[in-house]
């Protein structure tokens, strides 16, 4: 029997170059959003907000990652699935903190693995993914 899985988690400066993606993405569309990082379990390693970011915002800039790290797809495609869940079944999910069904979370994937997620919020749900997605393509570079 294995007594282990193999488990990955973003590097420091896997963690930086997202934020400092995000921040200049975030400027570039002239919006104050707040960025907030996950590591693959769902705690917040990283954080940021844009001056004159909405203070409400903060909290779902962290409830978008900590969905994202805690389903492994996009906030926008829980919400899809949120859509098919029976009504009872929907009342328990209803009740575990920290979860959201608004679009501008994602997670991030290396070699196939989990290894964390980004959420922002403070704009729009459409421009608030614009910067998580060019925060998670500048890992590419």
């Amino acid at each position: 029997m294995k007594k282990s899985a193999p488990r990955k988690t973003l590097s420091t400066e896997a963690i930086e170059t997202m934020l400092r993606a995000a921040i200049a993405r975030a400027r570039e569309l002239d919006i104050r959003v707040h960025i907030a990082i996950a590591d693959s379990t769902a705690e917040i390693v990283g954080f940021v907000s844009c001056e004159g970011a909405p203070r409400i915002a903060a909290t779902t800039a962290r409830n978008k990652a900590f969905t994202s790290a805690q389903t492994g797809m996009p906030t926008r495609d829980w919400k899809a699935y949120l859509d098919t869940v029976p009504a009872d079944e929907l009342k328990i999910v209803d009740k575990i903190d920290g979860y959201i069904a608004a679009d501008g979370g994602y997670p991030v994937y290396d070699d196939g693995l989990l290894c964390g997620a980004i959420g922002i919020s403070g704009a729009d749900q459409a421009r608030d993914a614009d910067v998580a997605l060019r925060a998670i393509e500048a890992l590419e570079r």
